[in-house]
């Protein structure tokens, strides 16, 4: 798992990225952001970002806006990270926009367990990843 947001900013969203999944921990929310493709090259990481999250029992903000494909391993991750936060009495927020993401869980039926940060509040979340 990469610790190094910088290493994906320079790299940009590209087709077939390899995955990789950051976690940050910050203040009263823990921050996961996703890259690439999402899929079973990255389950290990995504059961680590999850266990931290829900252990962690605050809100958890998921970046998706750089993930170019994300399979059932990533659907899967998204709906089990919601319903155990939920399960521990917080929530899972995602940040986009993703189409691709937003698609699959509509797909999946689990547009309750999440909802979409509006746009003023990604803005801010942008400046606390870059610092």
């Amino acid at each position: 798992m990469s610790r190094n947001h910088q290493d994906h900013q320079a790299s940009g969203q590209q087709e077939n990225a390899p995955g990789d999944v950051v976690v940050f921990s910050q203040g009263d929310q823990t921050l996961v952001i996703l890259y690439g493709d999402v899929d079973v090259r990255v389950s290990e990481d995504l059961e680590y970002a999850g266990r931290f999250s829900i252990d962690a029992g605050r809100r958890t903000v998921m970046d998706v806006r750089q993930v170019t494909m994300m399979d059932s391993v990533g659907v899967s991750f998204v709906v089990r990270l919601a319903a155990g936060l939920r399960a521990a009495g917080t929530e899972l927020l995602l940040q986009g926009p993703s189409r691709r993401v937003s698609e699959l869980i509509s797909l999946v039926g689990a547009n309750d367990l999440t909802r979409w940060l509006p746009e003023e509040t990604q803005a801010a979340a942008r400046v606390v990843e870059q610092s």
